[in-house]
Parts: structure tokens; C-alpha cells; sequence
């Protein structure tokens, strides 16, 4: 392996034998070293694949550079081993992107603990409520932090390293995904009042209401992403279930005053179908 960028004594970017870029970690591992230089890999305690466009992006790789050189080496250790816990957990890809972000995340979060400095997580409920199985894993993140350096951090900590697994699996930027929360948590505001009910949030059909939901938020986010554009399920479900269709015109309603989200018919017809699924309404009108 050849270094092609070190980024402090432990921490390099590197060319393998192969043309992949790695980022290799080992305590010491850079000393006295520079640019061009060979890499012992039997130094190297860690690798991480660079994904192609973090690797051929100068202004990506200075910012990890930047991230990196204020990470200490124990919390991307601690990192790892969280990303490794959620790979055995999770039966989805776990990009490695997520280690340096968690890290980073941790080597704040653990500076605010030290200091006393409170933190507020606004959206804590939502996050306990619609990512229960992350929130969970996010306990098991923070007894391996404990584990490491002996401090136990907070609920609102763990709360925000749910977000981060969140990310991890379902991959969009961090402002959306906060934003994704509290629009999902709008939606379930929405079709409670006009049902006029206190939603089962420990049903199953909920559970998959709440995961429809937030892929929904996903794409209506992401103009990357693109909403269902399927016009004549929407005219099927507006004729059939009027009800639920009415709630979902609200719902549309809502994301465009309040978010500049212009709902697609077809997500429409998906939402009353789910609501239907969710409530229940009386068959298709003869």
C-alpha cells in the first residue's frame, strides 16, 4: 500500500495493490512518513473503503481530513465496533460512510458530557416512537461507549445516534432526516384528528404505516429520490375509499404549506391505501 495522503501519526489515505483508496488506521503508523511512501501493512489495525466520490473530490477529502485529525484514534474504535454491531444486527448494507460521521458525532457528544453541557433532542419522542428497533441498537452503541471510557451518556444522545444508524440504512442528508421526522410525525397528527382516534402505535399495521411513511418523506424530500407517479391507482383509491382520500388530500395540503411539498396523485392513493389498511373503511361504494 502507498500513501497518498496522511492525514495525522495514525490515520493515511492509501492506494492498494489493487487501485482501491483506503483509509488505514495504526497507532503510529504514519510517523515519519509522507506522500509516496510504502505502508507496512502488517501496521495496519483498520481499512475502510473510500466510496469513488469522496476519493476524487479534493474538497470531500479535506473535509474529512479536517474531520479526522480532531477524531481521537480510541473513538473510531469505538465506531467500529458500533458499525460492526449494527451489521450483525441489521439485515442491510451498512456503509462504511457511517463510521467517520459517527465518530465525529461521539467525539462531540463525549466533549459536551465531560463538560456538563446539556443537550436538548426536541424530537426524542418521535425518534423512540418511529425507529424503535435503531433506538434499541443506539442503547447497545451507547453501553459500548460506556464500555470504552466508563461514561454513560445521555438519552438525547442516544436519540441522535439513532439518527445516524437511521442514516445508515436509510441514506439521505442529515437536515432531511430530521425533517423527515417531524413530517412524518405531522402525517400522524393529521390522520388521528380527522379519524378522530388515538392511534395503536403498537400494532403491527401501524408499524408498517409509520415505515411507509417514512420512505414517503424519503422521496417527497429528495427530488433525487421522485414520487410515484402512477395517476390511475390514485383514481381507483379516490373512487373507492373517499374517507381516506380526504385525509390524504389534507396530508398533501399540509406538506405544501408547510414544507413547499407538492404531493403527487399517486402518493396520494398510496397514503389512503395505508390509511385504510391502518383504520379500516367501509368497502368500495356500488
Amino acid at each position: 500500500m502507498v500513501i497518498k495522503r496522511v492525514f495525522n501519526n495514525n490515520v493515511a489515505m492509501v492506494t492498494s495493490d489493487d487501485g482501491a483508496e483506503l483509509i488505514v488506521i495504526g497507532r503510529g503508523l504514519c510517523f515519519g512518513r509522507h506522500a509516496g511512501d510504502v505502508v507496512d501493512s502488517s501496521s495496519v489495525e483498520k481499512t475502510y473503503a473510500l466510496c469513488e466520490s469522496t476519493a476524487n473530490d479534493a474538497r470531500a477529502l479535506d473535509r474529512l481530513s479536517s474531520l479526522i485529525e480532531t477524531i481521537p484514534v480510541i473513538n473510531l474504535a469505538i465506531s467500529e465496533d458500533i458499525v460492526e454491531m449494527l451489521r450483525e444486527e441489521l439485515d442491510v448494507n451498512v456503509d462504511d460512510a457511517i463510521l467517520i460521521a459517527l465518530a465525529d458525532h461521539i467525539t462531540l457528544a463525549l466533549d459536551r458530557e465531560r463538560k456538563g453541557v446539556p443537550c436538548d433532542n426536541p424530537l426524542l419522542l418521535e425518534i423512540q416512537q418511529f425507529y424503535r428497533k435503531e433506538y434499541g441498537l443506539a442503547g447497545r452503541a451507547l453501553q459500548i461507549i460506556k464500555d470504552y471510557l466508563g461514561i454513560q451518556m445521555s438519552d438525547e444522545e442516544r436519540g441522535f445516534i439513532t439518527l445516524h444508524i437511521v442514516n445508515a440504512t436509510m441514506p439521505q442528508r442529515a437536515d432531511r432526516l430530521i425533517v423527515s421526522v417531524q413530517l412524518v410525525r405531522d402525517v400522524l397528527t393529521i390522520v388521528s384528528d380527522r379519524y378522530t382516534t388515538t392511534l395503536d402505535d403498537t400494532s403491527l399495521p401501524y408499524e408498517r404505516f409509520v415505515r411507509h411513511l417514512q420512505f414517503f418523506a424519503q422521496r417527497a424530500l429528495d427530488p433525487k429520490a421522485g414520487q410515484a407517479q402512477d395517476d390511475v391507482l390514485f383514481l381507483i383509491e379516490r373512487n373507492n375509499y373517499p374517507k381516506a382520500f380526504s385525509c390524504s388530500e389534507a396530508i398533501a395540503d399540509h406538506l405544501l404549506a408547510s414544507y413547499g411539498v407538492s404531493v403527487t396523485d399517486a402518493e396520494k392513493s398510496y397514503l389512503a391505501y395505508h390509511i385504510v389498511n391502518l383504520l379500516g373503511e367501509p368497502g368500495p361504494r356500488a
